[in-house]
């Protein structure tokens, strides 16, 4: 595993918290399959992946692991963070630099960082820390089931990853600022990949923003299972 690269982008794309438990749990990965550079190189990342599916039927069951890496008791929350990890680290592949020196490192998480928009990227990746604080906020009864960090699925990344008091699963995506109807497109496609792998369990999804466009009002009209959710911030003072 290419570690000081691999650290300086988990650093530069997520929370501190999410880069922390991708890089132990990408490490627990490479600990028990082998070096995740071969792999990758292999081809072999998604025939990995394939191997830590776990469905929500496969608990609802009490299916065995069907993974070398001991997860625990909670296999559904589990395996899907170590899938999500793995795929990190392939995504991190993909879009690597070269890395010598501390500096080169430094310069190029700054330069991911500008990449994603810099300013926006950071709200939204405070928006997501505060929103897995305050979940209930969004709407009474939801609890978060994908470990801490985004779910993995096959055209990306879910911000977070919840079920409602119905034990529907719900899709969560945030966005600073104004969701255009790209956002749209976005979280529909991770909803669809979801239903993919967990055919028998229902879904919805909830996008958030600070507005929407009209494209995007106009689009969640024929999209029932997908709400729209505007965040507000509230100030409080108190002497110094």
């Amino acid at each position: 595993m290419r570690a000081e690269p691999f650290r300086a982008w988990l650093n530069a794309n997520y929370t501190p918290n999410s880069a922390a438990t991708h890089w132990s749990q990408a490490k627990k990965v490479c600990e028990v399959y082998g070096d995740l550079d071969e792999l990758y190189d292999a081809g072999k990342i998604e025939e990995i992946a394939a191997e830590l599916n776990y469905s929500a039927r496969d608990a609802r069951e009490g299916r065995p692991n069907p993974s070398k890496i001991p997860a625990g008791s909670n296999l559904y929350a589990s395996l899907a963070a170590y899938k999500s990890s793995l795929r990190c680290y392939a995504k991190f592949r993909e879009n690597e630099a070269d890395f010598e020196s501390e500096a080169v490192i430094e310069a190029a998480g700054k330069a991911i960082s500008e990449k994603l928009e810099g300013k926006q990227f950071e709200l939204e990746r405070h928006l997501q820390a505060e929103l897995r604080r305050e979940i209930t906020q969004l709407e009474p009864g939801l609890e978060i089931i994908d470990g801490g960090i985004e779910r993995s699925v096959d055209s990306g990344f879910i911000d977070i990853l919840a079920k409602d008091e119905n034990e529907a699963l719900v899709v969560i995506e945030l966005k600073a600022g104004t969701a255009k109807r790209e956002a749209i497109g976005q979280i529909v496609g991770y909803m669809g990949d979801l239903s993919a792998e967990e055919p028998e369990t229902e879904l919805r999804g909830i996008l958030v923003a600070a507005e929407f466009d009209k494209s995007c009002l106009a689009g969640v009209r024929v999209i029932p299972r997908l709400q729209l959710k505007r965040y507000r911030f509230n100030f409080s003072f108190e002497g110094a």
